[in-house]
């Protein structure tokens, strides 16, 4: 027989073992690329670092073990000597590891050092590139890298050397197009390095913090004094001329400007997403429409169950004293509640969309035998996710506390945004008579609890969260910006 032969047998993609080292991306999770998120979801191992957004770990199945491995402190130099013999240890033992990285791996993110250590040892591996800081923050920042009329090239350069190394940087080679990292700590040294080989010391200078997040912050100066100017990490630095096209080009932090001095109301007290919104200079009103009652339940024994749902991370603190078995398989609704059960030790999944009808959807396409499930949650909870499980497995439901409207009225009732985030709250504002120009439902449940009430949620967050609902709100705004319509109506 002649010719290419062929395997008599398949080689299956469960038979391979390889090492992927991801590119996470700047810092939004959804500026990923397809390939890494299709890693992610399929990975035994990840190994993450401090800048990847947890959002991306919600991706991953449930048996996948998750790994740190950012600094903690300020690290030795054998601190990634450490990384790279944990990827070697998990590259021997399972299918899928994916070392996930902030930005490229190979854009100053030391990828190329893991990728030669596995290399030298015979392990398999990939690298999925990412979207690097370098491009992404600038022109976030409405800086283009390149114009046909302005520059022909420009250089990336990292602002940190490894240690007991000087720069190694020919500073009278360089084009007039910089794009800094990890730059902030030695400006002062980087500006005069650029002044001595020839740059104009006016040579417009751009540091962005934050770049492609909801904290986005681009500060203006020059290179006479980037060493004086007050800057952060992390941030990227950009130096050229080009810095003047951002009064036209910006299109990003032009939206994150439109919360400026609206009045929004907030159906909860605490929250990041709070300290965001009034960073961006909005007036925040945040006030808790209802409380929480607690009542007395007893929850059955937990062993009997294969599966335990929790659905509010006030239903996690009511069991503050109840010892929840490590063993058991957990499901949950949004990162705040997860956030708890991690807390505890405890790591569950949920689903991407953060509702009941996407809980009870995911849990039933994980499930491939009957399963014993008990949910643990308000007493006003609809019974949807209950119903739609028992048409497939054994449920029993335990209310742990309700809620009611508060009694305390806020003084101030006009609003120009008003955040409702949950039916119980809808039902409370609209009792409270509270009322605002735009109203953004933080999803169909709340919205449903506006509707019944004969009130139209403005705006229906996809994403059901907080920072969901001010991202929805922001679109919603430069589109109405954009098409001249009043922002009011």
């Amino acid at each position: 027989m002649t010719g290419v032969q062929t395997c008599a047998l398949p080689i299956l993609e469960s038979d391979l073992l390889v090492v992927y080292i991801v590119g996470a991306g700047p810092g939004d999770p959804k500026l990923i690329t397809v390939k890494a998120l299709e890693l992610i979801k399929k990975a035994d191992v990840i190994l993450y670092d401090k800048l990847v957004s947890k959002d991306l770990l919600s991706y991953s199945k449930k048996e996948c073990i998750k790994v740190y491995v950012g600094k903690k402190s300020e690290g030795s130099s054998q601190f990634q000597e450490d990384i790279n013999k944990e990827l070697y240890d998990y590259g021997k033992d399972y299918n899928v590891v994916v070392r996930l990285k902030g930005g490229d791996p190979y854009i100053f993110g030391r990828g190329a050092e893991e990728a030669m250590y596995l290399y030298e040892r015979g392990v398999s591996f990939e690298v999925i590139p990412g979207i690097s800081s370098t491009v992404s923050c600038p022109m976030y920042s409405g800086i283009p890298l390149s114009y046909r009329e302005s520059n022909s090239a420009f250089a990336f350069l990292t602002g940190h050397e490894a240690e007991n190394k000087s720069f190694s940087i020919n500073w009278d080679k360089l084009p007039d197009t910089l794009i800094i990292v990890m730059g902030i700590k030695n400006r002062e040294a980087i500006a005069t390095n650029l002044i001595k080989s020839g740059f104009d010391p006016k040579t417009p200078v751009a540091i962005i913090k934050n770049g492609t997040t909801l904290l986005q912050e681009t500060t203006i100066c020059d290179l006479s004094t980037l060493g004086k100017t007050p800057a952060e990490p992390p941030s990227v630095i950009f130096v050229g001329k080009n810095v003047k096209f951002r009064d036209k080009l910006d299109f990003f932090e032009k939206k994150l400007s439109l919360i400026k001095g609206k009045e929004i109301f907030v159906s909860r007290e605490t929250g990041e997403e709070l300290e965001i919104m009034k960073k961006m200079g909005a007036e925040v009103y945040a006030y808790s429409l209802i409380d929480i009652i607690n009542i007395d339940f007893k929850v059955p024994n937990l062993s009997d169950y294969d599966v335990i749902v929790l659905t509010s991370a006030t239903g996690v603190d009511r069991l503050e004293n109840i010892d929840l078995p490590k063993d058991k398989e957990y499901y949950t609704i949004g990162p705040k509640t997860e956030g708890k059960l991690i807390e505890k030790g405890i790591y569950p999944r949920r689903p991407e969309k953060y509702n009941s009808k996407e809980l009870a959807k995911f849990m039933i396409s994980e499930f491939k035998d009957k399963k014993k499930i008990l949910t643990l949650r308000s007493e006003e909870a609809p019974g949807y996710l209950e119903d739609r499980l028992k048409e497939f497995h054994e449920v029993t439901r335990v209310d742990v506390y309700k809620v009611r409207t508060r009694n305390d009225i806020p003084d101030k009732k006009n609003f120009d945004i008003a955040f409702v985030s949950s039916s119980s709250n809808a039902d409370a504002f609209i009792k409270m008579g509270l009322k605002a120009d735009i109203i953004v439902s933080i999803g169909p449940e709340t919205s449903n609890g506006l509707l019944k009430n004969g009130i139209a949620p403005t705006i229906e967050a996809e994403n059901h969260t907080i920072s969901g609902m001010l991202e929805a709100l922001l679109d919603y705004l430069i589109g109405c910006e954009s098409h001249g319509k009043n922002k009011r109506s």
